[in-house]
């Protein structure tokens, strides 16, 4: 890893040009140097006080984390960033491939269509009189009126020459044999993406089939996607709505070929068709230059569809590096509970940067509290009151250096969890723009199938067993091109069935249901019914959705229907399809619903979280259902904190839009457990003196030596301090109480460790977190046990008047042990009384076993 200076802060080579653009980095940077300064100040000065040695070595301890935490908030920030590219671009692709998955299905539909085959046949004897013509366009038609995916249909003779298409712009003959060339290359349909005349400048993504009449081909059929209609709602849901007052968007998706090349961009005016993009050479993302602008890109082949690749195009999103950084979405709330940093996946190096910090200012405080008892010694030229502020100083100076660094990095955490609401978001997102595509495709399916002739003929003839044999074979091998259905029926006006794709219904059953009876009412053939998801034993006494389509005995003057065609969809595993492949790439598993307004599960991955069939999640309450919101945050179930985030349903093309008659407003919601919260240990807090520094010295002052155990504040006079040191190596005694935590070695004396929260009887009935490591020394008499408090912190050691000491009768209860209350503007002091603690703690320690300095000596060393 190249190292080298940005901006006085040591920084791998590789992170400086995201550090540029990075404002959070550039904060932090001028505060870091702004304390650096203070830092080389106080060093100096403290050599007044006989802490500089301790000093300067804190300052260097402060310098490596300094470099690593800005390194580090680098790095989380540009992969947050890129994650969200990643997604976007992922997404891009991905939702086109599945739209484009069912193009393969339609065209094999359209080549079966009896208008399209006996017109292929007669235009081999002769050209199409007006009157053919007019009705093969007017067929045309009726499917991309039901189907607006498509802008033009072609039909081709044997030979790959134009018969005639939808909008009249190929001349009868125009020689289009590229088309049949790519279909005798196939074996199942013909895609591509590529000029439709020899002069057009522009490609167009076609789809083509072979009409075949007795095992002989007959003709062409081919559908010219609109990709550039679609392009506008693909990326519409994959970049996400916009609020009016939103500032402007920079970030750009599209979808390239395999070279790089645009195909189709969201943003023409900074990515224009034609342009290539590629990021650096092996990797998936990386700075990219177009035109003037560096920008930050990610580029993602799709995952596919049931085998299906499509035409071998990538997904990219891109922003400019200036603005890569601007785009994530602020948490609601300002401030997010605290986890457990040995449990989830928040990154565990944030803890390890605290627990840094942590030591950094325990070494300071430590340093702070080992002066103040050097001053009362010290014959120093400046004065003890002197020495008193230049160390006030420096504390402050480690307050506001422990402050920076738990902003900073409770930032980092608050930033990943904002990162993981907006990947569930993102999920959500995808997850409902795929279902609502998907149903679209069912919407169209059953009016697009109800024109079909050989359906009619069965219907007006429904004695005629040929007739429902040839409606049979026609559902069979529709129900082969279309794998989203377990079963496709066939139902007279009464609704008694006539035939089925599955061979699973008996003929002449009737249907009872709804649904049935609202697809009979159905005036013309743009019209649709589906059922209310809820079960049917056509789905196994499942539930689904049925989708229906009425069928007239002349769809150009509809009057009434002579049947309908019902679409039994195979919603279980399509659904648990579109639930989990919205995960995408993710590397976390979350768990995901789809529910209706009432919160009814329609879809789920999971079996936690419901009752009677409704999610019991602790979800915001919504008013008006409007389509497409979004919402993510937080809630906390059973202790585990819980990231979400959820989309409405919306709408598609024409699909349930303001003039469909058909809505229905479902929710999809991920949820990912990122960990567990962590448990309130109710600590004391922060105590502060401030109030009592300028206290006047007209009476008598006591130096107070605070320190702090477990969740009490306790303090003695520091005259009976000798001093505080770390340790983190006891050796346990055996037979000992539970108020002596062990022995330990010291500047080669034997020193017993006690906890005087045990002693106190003042415990806090849990255990603590890690081991006390910071221990003061009590002045003892030169021949008693040395003995030292183990404590979890340090408080400060001010001047205080007497008066502020305040003695109560009740705490006589300790046998002499407080002395009493001090009470500050934030906390309460527990005032010790060392003389009568010092003769307990040594009557206590008399009768117990001593280790020797060798055995000490020995076990520190195993």
């Amino acid at each position: 890893m190249a190292i080298r200076k940005y901006r006085g802060i040591e920084m791998d080579t590789s992170h400086i040009d995201m550090a540029k653009n990075l404002d959070s980095v550039h904060d932090l940077i001028d505060e870091l140097r702004d304390l650096q300064s203070t830092w080389n100040n106080l060093s100096l000065l403290g050599e007044l006080t006989q802490v500089g040695a301790e000093i300067s070595d804190t300052r260097q301890h402060f310098q490596r984390l300094a470099s690593d935490l800005t390194n580090f908030l680098v790095k989380q920030s540009t992969s947050q960033t890129v994650d969200l590219l990643a997604s976007r671009a992922q997404n891009s692709i991905d939702i086109l491939v599945r739209n484009l998955y069912e193009r393969t299905a339609d065209i094999g539909f359209l080549a079966t269509d009896p208008v399209f085959t006996k017109h292929c046949v007669e235009a081999q004897n002769s050209s199409l009189s007006e009157e053919a013509g007019r009705q093969i366009r007017q067929r045309m038609k009726s499917y991309t009126d039901n189907y607006s995916v498509y802008e033009n249909v072609i039909l081709l003779d044997q030979h790959g020459d134009a018969i005639i298409d939808m909008l009249g712009e190929l001349a009868p003959g125009e020689n289009l044999k590229w088309i049949k060339q790519k279909v005798a290359a196939s074996t199942q349909y013909a895609e591509a993406f590529h000029p439709l005349r020899v002069n057009d400048k522009s490609d167009a993504l076609i789809y083509a089939w072979k009409i075949t009449v007795s095992g002989q081909i007959k003709g062409y059929v081919a559908l010219v996607f609109n990709l550039e209609e679609e392009s506008k709602a693909l990326f519409s849901k994959v970049i996400g709505p916009r609020a009016p007052d939103a500032p402007p968007e920079w970030r750009v998706c599209g979808v390239s070929d395999a070279t790089g090349k645009v195909l189709i961009s969201s943003n023409l005016q900074y990515v224009g068709q034609g342009q290539t993009i590629m990021p650096p050479k092996g990797v998936e993302w990386g700075i990219t230059q177009i035109g003037p602008l560096a920008y930050l890109c990610c580029i993602r082949p799709t995952r596919g569809y049931q085998g299906y690749s499509g035409p071998g195009w990538k997904g990219f999103c891109l922003v400019p590096l200036s603005h890569a950084f601007g785009q994530q979405l602020a948490c609601e709330e300002d401030r997010l509970p605290e986890l457990d940093p040995n449990a989830g996946l928040i990154d565990p190096r944030i803890e390890g940067f605290q627990n840094q910090a942590t030591q950094i200012q325990r070494q300071l405080n430590r340093s702070i509290w080992n002066g103040n008892m050097a001053q009362r010694s010290a014959n120093s030229a400046l004065g003890n009151s002197f020495g008193k502020t230049l160390l006030w100083e420096i504390s402050r100076a480690g307050e506001r250096t422990k402050t920076l660094f738990t902003d900073s990095l409770n930032n980092l955490v608050d930033t990943e969890i904002n990162g993981y609401q907006n990947e569930q978001q993102i999920h959500a997102m995808l997850a409902m723009d795929l279902m609502d595509r998907n149903l679209y495709e069912r919407a169209n399916d059953c009016r697009w199938w109800a024109l079909n002739p050989t359906l009619r003929e069965a219907l007006l003839n429904t004695k005629n067993s040929e007739t429902t044999l040839n409606a049979a074979n026609c559902l069979k091998h529709i129900h082969s091109l279309y794998t989203v259905y377990t079963n496709i029926l066939l139902l007279d006006r009464d609704g008694r069935v006539i035939c089925d794709s599955a061979s699973e219904v008996e003929p002449g059953k009737r249907i009872e249901a709804s649904w049935v009876n609202n697809t009979m009412q159905l005036k013309n053939p743009s019209q649709y019914c589906v059922s209310k998801f809820e079960k049917t034993d056509l789905y196994q006494d499942r539930p689904t959705y049925i989708y229906c389509a009425a069928v007239f005995e002349n769809p150009d003057n509809p009057s009434q229907c002579i049947g309908a065609i019902a679409l039994v969809f195979d919603s279980e595993p399509q659904f648990e399809a579109i639930l989990n492949e919205s995960m995408g790439g993710s590397k976390h598993k979350a768990f995901a619903f789809i529910v209706d307004e009432n919160r009814h599960v329609i879809s789920s991955t999971t079996e936690q979280f419901t009752e009677n069939g409704k999610i019991t999640l602790p979800l915001k309450k919504n008013g008006k259902f409007v389509k497409q919101a979004t919402d993510m945050g937080y809630f906390n179930m059973a202790g585990k904190f819980v990231a979400y985030g959820q989309c409405h349903s919306g709408s598609y093309r024409e699909f349930k839009n303001d003039s469909d008659a058909y809505q229905n407003n479902l929710i999809c919601l991920y949820g990912l457990e990122i960990g567990t919260l962590k448990q309130d240990n109710k600590l004391a807090g922060e105590i502060s003196f401030d109030e009592f520094r300028h206290a006047g010295q007209k009476e008598q002052m006591v130096d107070i030596a605070a320190f702090r155990v477990g969740k009490h504040w306790y303090g003695i006079d520091s005259e009976d301090a000798v001093e505080a040191f770390l340790c983190n190596q006891i050796v346990s005694l055996p037979n000992s109480p539970d108020w002596i935590l062990g022995s330990t070695l010291y500047r080669k004396q034997a020193i017993t460790i006690v906890d005087v929260s045990e002693f106190l009887s003042s415990a806090d009935g849990e255990p603590d977190a890690a081991p006390r490591q910071q221990m003061i020394l009590l002045k003892t008499k030169e021949n008693n046990a040395k003995i030292a408090l183990a404590v979890d912190e340090l408080g400060e050691i001010p001047s205080l008047p007497m008066s502020a000491i305040h003695e109560s009768d009740s705490l006589q209860d300790q046998g002499g042990i407080v002395q009493g209350l001090i009470k500050t503007s934030n906390n309460l002091l527990v005032l010790l009384n060392s003389e009568h603690l010092l003769r307990q703690l040594e009557t206590g320690i008399k009768k117990t076993p001593r280790a020797s300095k060798g055995f000490l000596s020995d076990a520190i060393e195993r």
